[in-house]
């Protein structure tokens, strides 16, 4: 995925929950599909479950004309859906009751399969922001969709050292991008998306979507070498490949996935269209999708732009994302994994390596961006300092309507979910009038 000039592009794809007259999560998408006009810069598209439907836009160099386009796709998506008594929720998880009705294609019905009918449905009850970023050029076979082996030796450092700071930022930006501390009414922590649909073992959630198969949906391990990555990816594929025969399923359905990169649904993906792709993050507002975008593609711009290398070390524990000469610290993986994407997860901002963590990313990823644009990531420079991300919003509000501290009832899930969806089009012409303003 490269511009005609060879540029890198970046591109946004989001989900969203379609809610009734009331409030509740409606399995109608179907309706807004129906009437989605086809748009080169823009799509909507269903979603594993009746409930959800996703909105992408067309990938540009600049963040701001790719978001544009999504916005555009979302101000569509969302006209639909006053026009059939329905309301888009733009949070990670819907805050209470639901029980989604899940898609039956055969992809769909092979994932439940393998998950388990109970277990399938916490995809349906979850809504994430995806980001795509360019592959460095010259690393990804077009015809075969998958990584190469033969590519300068620079190309291939620019794609490991990506992989890497992609995964070490990954608890900061979902701190900064959570939205859903409530899952079926019960406050489970800060980011309740993350913790039901990663699970496992690092996340202290035996029931969580890959609780039981974090090699598909856990955040994956730093590599050291193109070749890692490359046997991650293979290995990953014959494991699906495996266990699809070993439930009996045809082999020949292993089709249905396009590409050997597909049967992946980590935090941090290398995505068969020739992307980077980080799908960690919580849905959320027009503003702090632009924040995060902005943070995507200027971290790492740094790497296109500079011969650095991202290195592991307790450095990184103490000062994270110091850029040392032409190294940038970031900690050990198992302090990633074990106790930042647990700590990110569970208390957000309020804990402090977290807040400390998140300021540093922020302050990193932001050194190249031009001063004209700094104000897209203000929101989260604001989040820092009030230590209040959208999910503190949403439990300051419950805490205000005389909730208890565990659990909401529906008719406070409503409130919550009509409220956010409620801000949405306002949200909308608010960014695009940013956008406007400087093109």
């Amino acid at each position: 995925m490269r511009s005609s000039a060879g540029k890198a592009l970046i591109g946004f794809e989001t989900e969203l929950f379609t809610l009734d007259g009331e409030g509740n999560a409606a399995g109608r998408a179907d309706m807004i599909l129906r009437e989605a006009p086809s748009n080169k810069f823009s799509v909507i598209k269903k979603e594993c479950a009746h409930s959800l439907i996703e909105v992408a836009g067309e990938p540009e160099s600049e963040v701001l004309l790719s978001l544009g386009h999504l916005l555009g796709g979302m101000e569509t998506a969302l006209s639909l859906a006053e026009k059939n008594g329905m309301a888009l929720c733009p949070l990670g998880t819907y805050p209470g009751m639901i029980a989604p009705r899940m898609r039956t294609e055969p992809r769909y019905k092979i994932q439940e399969t393998i998950f388990g009918t109970e277990r399938w449905r916490i995809a349906g009850s979850c809504a994430g922001f995806h980001c795509h970023h360019s592959l460095p050029r010259g690393i990804f076979d077009t015809q075969l969709r998958m990584i190469k082996m033969i590519a300068h030796l620079r190309v291939k450092e620019r794609f490991v050292n990506s992989y890497n700071l992609m995964i070490a930022a990954d608890p900061a930006l979902t701190a900064l991008t959570q939205s859903s501390p409530y899952y079926q009414g019960k406050r489970l922590g800060k980011d309740a998306r993350i913790i039901m649909y990663r699970g496992g073992k690092p996340l202290a959630n035996r029931e969580g979507l890959y609780a039981n198969m974090q090699v598909f949906g856990g955040l994956p391990h730093y590599r050291p070498t193109t070749l890692d990555i490359f046997e991650i990816l293979s290995s990953r594929y014959e494991a699906w490949k495996a266990l699809l025969k070993s439930l009996g399923i045809n082999i020949k359905m292993l089709s249905l996935f396009g590409s050997v990169l597909d049967p992946s649904w980590n935090p941090i993906k290398v995505n068969a269209h020739g992307t980077l792709e980080q799908r960690g993050m919580d849905m959320n507002h027009p503003q702090h999708l632009l924040a995060a975008g902005s943070l995507i593609k200027y971290g790492l711009k740094m790497l296109d732009s500079e011969a650095y290398t991202v290195r592991a070390s307790e450095i990184g524990v103490s000062e994270p994302f110091k850029v040392e000469g032409e190294t940038i610290h970031v900690p050990p993986f198992s302090h990633v994994r074990d106790e930042l994407q647990r700590k990110s997860a569970y208390e957000g901002l309020e804990n402090e390596s977290v807040l400390d963590y998140s300021r540093a990313f922020l302050k990193m990823a932001s050194s190249l961006i031009p001063p004209e644009r700094r104000k897209f990531i203000a929101p989260f420079k604001e989040m820092l300092e009030e230590r209040r991300t959208v999910s503190d919003e949403i439990l300051g509000f419950a805490k205000r309507r005389g909730a208890a501290r565990d659990r909401i009832d529906q008719a406070l899930a409503q409130e919550i979910a009509l409220r956010h969806a409620g801000r949405l089009r306002g949200e909308i012409e608010k960014a695009g009038k940013v956008i406007l303003d400087l093109f």
